[in-house]
């Protein structure tokens, strides 16, 4: 082995490392001259033993105190992958490795500080906690090598950001300088990378992508898929998908199988194990550790066929051989399609096989093209990078005092020594730090800072990573049944009344509530664009500019590579738009269809790109007709609806205005466009969090008063969540290419084919449900309810369903029935019958039972009907009734309101 001795060598040999791989050969010496190195490869190619192997080797050399070296995984997950690794080539060799993270024991963290270790392997959180220990900081300056596995996964987050800081007190904190070693796979901008890992950085790389074997796979429908489709009653689309994923899973087993959103992931699962005889399990972050674990090592060992995942499954951690990859659906973006195809093949000398399966949506086909077109072009997505986080900042700040570092000026100088942070102004600075103050974080005395009462439990309960905190059960409150699962960040951006699609479908919000949320079917209402629950992956522009290049190709007449079918669709398409007299979109003209109260522009922006220009359009047209307008975009369309109708000239304004303005005057429409967003409130919410002005415990609870919210808007607080938004949301740089399309404004009796495509996805209009299936699913669950009949007279009992509820006693034939709650009921019409006394509370039930039985005698099973309703009672059931005097749908509509209304307000009363 170059430049290592024979002994050490010999271990390695003996442990099975018969030679070192290509990237191994080419970075180890450079590593052993002591340069900072940024190695980039693949999964599978020995990135973890490219940075260990001269580490320990140089361990061995020169027995250097401990803690002499760290390794940081972003994922406790990956912990236990590389523990098994690092400990048994340091057994080997005689380098002792330990594990540090948040699920140690007490007992594993004080062996770390009594017998500590050569290596420490921990997680970016765990090493921002182990800084601040007194005992940890005596070890800590022992450090001379820092080793940043998945460096890809930290360049674009807070989590990345903070870690930044972190490596500069620890670069403080040591006797020696640190080297720096970053292992990354496929990364779409180097020297970000690089900057990452300090000064003077040597890069190594390995790119395989030229050696991935992708297939674009749209299967056909044949007779056999239409005659199962009648049986299992799926789309005939997608059980043509599901049978494509058998015939791979057969030919290729064990396969992983890729989804972007967990829900797709239990669909496909749930479908294949129904469908075929295959063994299927399901690998997601909503599942417990054990039950991944159990999906991984089952997946190692062969137990099974394959596992459907989401991106849990995209970084590195080991479940043995994958013969392919499949793609469900668009993967969004290039870099994410190569890390996951990347992860089959595992071996040097092997082809990496991946299949790529896109909805029938077609601009989901024309989408998957885009990003295989664009990955042969070796096109990447470049990290988006927020500068001098504010959050971070304080968060670091509490973190320097706890250290003892309590002077303003050198924190300043620390906190800009970091190229993400050298940005920070003095002025900005003062304002991190009166917040802190304020929050009792920190006291302060002119230039110099101390530990206030709080700093401990905000420093060690607060983080970066971006976490949903918990799920919302949806509940539709008509059937009661179970709908689905929303996250909270999802959750929080919306209001009673707002409208959501979810499963395919429509749906009102009746109430919001502890960690569910009522709702029923709904159809659209003028001005109001349904909210999407979904995958948050952002399409570039220059994929989506790509999709629009396919599509003026066939309206020139070109071809395009893909299969027959799916170009004579794109050909009628495109046929039909031109025949009815509507234009095409194009990559240099926006076109604009106006119909009503909605509009749709034809843009290849991007999600982030269109997402920008919707809010900029929204927030002029909200300007120019005194009313508010919302929009919805994806990377292809934006949708804006009014409550009143929108006309050419309101867009020509718009455009204008839009023409006319300067960049920074675009940014400041962006800013108040995000402050009146509903994703503002949620990340003022997060951010007053990650300040320390809300405890962490706080976070959960949608009633934080939105007064309290408001009052940290105009503050560093509020300045740090529009800025959060506007990094990853939106992307400023579309203004630029603004300057250079020009614009087709139509006013239109219908939608176009191609607008249609997208109004249908957004609107699901071929889902809405009328008023009245609605109704008699309501009904029918009242008319099955469970109730307990008593005869005043003779106290006579029994239970029915509520639509069998007798008219009289089936004993004496009295007429006079109540409707009872259980057995204490049955006590107090005892005791009532032999003239008992009773306490104040029985004789105010028995004037509630008595009152029923009165409306029994005219009503009969419809009394037991109504108080099967949810906040119908003794106040409120006679109304209700009096409905029946119309008809019965009336009455099961005034049933079907009143639990509208208790489902809104009972959490005001609970």
């Amino acid at each position: 082995m170059i430049n290592v001795s024979q002994q050490f060598h010999q271990k390695l040999y003996e442990l099975g490392y018969k030679r070192l791989t290509p990237i191994q050969e080419r970075a180890i010496p450079k590593i052993l001259e002591g340069k900072n190195t940024l190695v980039i490869a693949p999964t599978g190619f020995g990135k973890t033993e490219t940075a260990v192997f001269p580490v320990f080797y140089e361990i061995l050399k020169e027995s250097p105190p401990r803690i002499s070296a760290i390794y940081i995984t972003p994922l406790r997950a990956l912990n236990r992958d590389i523990e098994n690794r690092l400990k048994r080539i340091g057994d080997a060799v005689g380098v002792k490795v330990s594990v540090r993270h948040g699920d140690s024991s007490q007992s594993e963290r004080r062996n770390v500080i009594k017998t500590p270790p050569d290596l420490l392997l921990t997680t970016p959180e765990t090493l921002m906690y182990l800084v601040v220990n007194k005992d940890m900081r005596e070890l800590l300056k022992n450090l001379q090598w820092v080793i940043i596995d998945e460096l890809q996964e930290m360049l674009d987050e807070k989590r990345g950001y903070e870690l930044l800081l972190v490596l500069e007190r620890l670069k403080r904190l040591a006797h020696r300088r640190i080297q720096l070693i970053g292992l990354s796979a496929t990364i779409g901008d180097v020297e970000v990378a690089k900057k990452f890992l300090g000064e003077d950085v040597e890069v190594v790389k390995i790119d395989k992508r030229k050696e991935m074997k992708i297939s674009l796979v749209i299967p056909n429908i044949n007779e056999e898929i239409i005659d199962l489709s009648v049986k299992t009653g799926l789309n005939p689309e997608t059980l043509a998908r599901i049978k494509k994923l058998e015939d791979i899973i057969r030919e290729d087993k064990p396969v992983l199988i890729f989804t972007n959103v967990r829900e797709t992931t239990e669909f496909l699962a749930n479908e294949l194990s129904k469908l075929t005889n295959l063994k299927i399990l399901t690998h997601h972050g909503s599942l417990s550790k054990e039950i991944r674990v159990e999906a991984e090592s089952k997946f190692r060992n062969g137990e099974i066929d394959a596992l459907v995942a989401t991106s849990s499954l995209e970084l590195g951690i080991d479940i043995g051989l994958i013969n392919a990859v499949v793609q469900y659906m668009s993967p969004r973006q290039v870099i994410r399609l190569v890390q996951r195809i990347g992860r089959s093949g595992h071996s040097l000398d092997r082809v990496s096989k991946g299949y790529l399966i896109p909805s029938g949506d077609i601009y989901d086909i024309l989408e998957c093209k885009s990003i295989l077109d664009s990955l042969g072009e070796g096109y990447l997505e470049k990290p988006v990078i927020e500068p001098k986080p504010y959050d971070v900042i304080a968060h670091e700040i509490a973190g320097l005092v706890l250290e003892g570092v309590t002077d303003i000026k050198e924190i300043h100088k620390i906190i800009t020594s970091s190229f993400l942070f050298s940005q920070l102004t003095e002025e900005e600075l003062e304002r991190i730090l009166s917040i802190l103050e304020a929050a009792r974080i920190i006291k302060r005395d002119k230039s110099m800072l101390s530990p206030s009462y709080r700093i401990w439990r905000y420093y060690y309960t607060t983080n970066m990573i971006p976490d949903s905190i918990r799920d919302y059960l949806v509940i539709d409150h008509v059937t009661n049944s179970k709908i689905g699962t929303l996250d909270y960040e999802f959750v929080a951006t919306l209001d009673e009344d707002s409208i959501i699609v979810l499963g395919g479908r429509l749906w009102k919000i009746i109430s919001i509530e502890e960690n569910k949320v009522y709702v029923e079917q709904t159809s659209l209402k003028s001005g109001v664009l349904p909210s999407w629950f979904g995958e948050s992956i952002p399409v570039e522009k220059e994929v989506a500019n790509r999709v629009y290049e396919y599509l003026e190709k066939i309206q020139k007449g070109e071809n395009i590579d893909l299969p027959e079918s799916v170009v004579e669709r794109l050909k009628s398409l495109v046929e039909e738009q031109r025949n009815r007299g509507y234009p095409l979109p194009s990559r240099d003209t926006v076109l604009v269809e106006i119909n009503g109260d909605i509009l749709v522009v034809h843009v290849a922006l991007g999600t982030r790109g269109n997402n920008t220009l919707g809010a900029v359009l929204s927030l002029l047209l909200t300007n120019i007709k005194g009313v508010k307008t919302n929009f919805r975009a994806d990377a292809y369309h934006i949708a804006v609806a009014s409550v009143v109708p929108l006309t050419e000239e309101d867009v020509r304004k718009a455009v204008l205005t839009l023409n006319s303005i300067t960049t920074e005057e675009f940014k400041n429409l962006i800013e108040r466009a995000i402050r009146e967003s509903p994703q503002y409130k949620w990340k003022l919410l997060i951010e007053a969090e990650r300040f320390g002005v809300i405890d962490k415990d706080k976070i959960s609870d949608l009633q934080i008063s939105q007064t309290v919210l408001r009052a940290f808007s105009d503050t560093v607080i509020g300045e740090e969540a529009v800025k959060e938004l506007l990094y990853k949301n939106y992307d400023i740089t579309v203004f630029d290419y603004l300057k250079d399309f020009s614009w087709k404004i139509i006013q239109v009796p219908n939608f176009s084919p191609l607008a249609k495509e997208f109004l249908n996805r957004l609107l699901v209009l071929s889902h809405s449900e009328d008023k009245g299936a609605m109704l008699e699913i309501f009904k029918r669950k009242l008319n099955n309810c469970e109730v307990w009949i008593s005869c005043l007279l003779c106290g006579w009992n029994k239970k029915f369903t509520s639509k069998n509820a007798p008219q009289k006693c089936e004993k004496c034939g009295s007429i006079f029935l109540t409707v009872i709650d259980g057995d204490e009921d049955l006590k107090i019409l005892k005791k009532a019958r032999e003239n008992q006394r009773m306490s104040k509370k029985e004789s105010k039930r028995l004037e509630t039972l008595r009152s029923i039985a009165s409306m029994y005698s005219t009503y009969n099973k419809y009394v037991a009907i109504g108080l099967c309703a949810r906040g119908v009672g003794i106040n409120n059931l006679g109304k209700v009734l009096n409905n029946l005097k119309d008809n019965e749908d009336k009455f099961y509509e005034a049933l079907l309101n009143e639990e509208r209304k208790f489902l809104k307000n009972r959490k005001y009363w609970q």
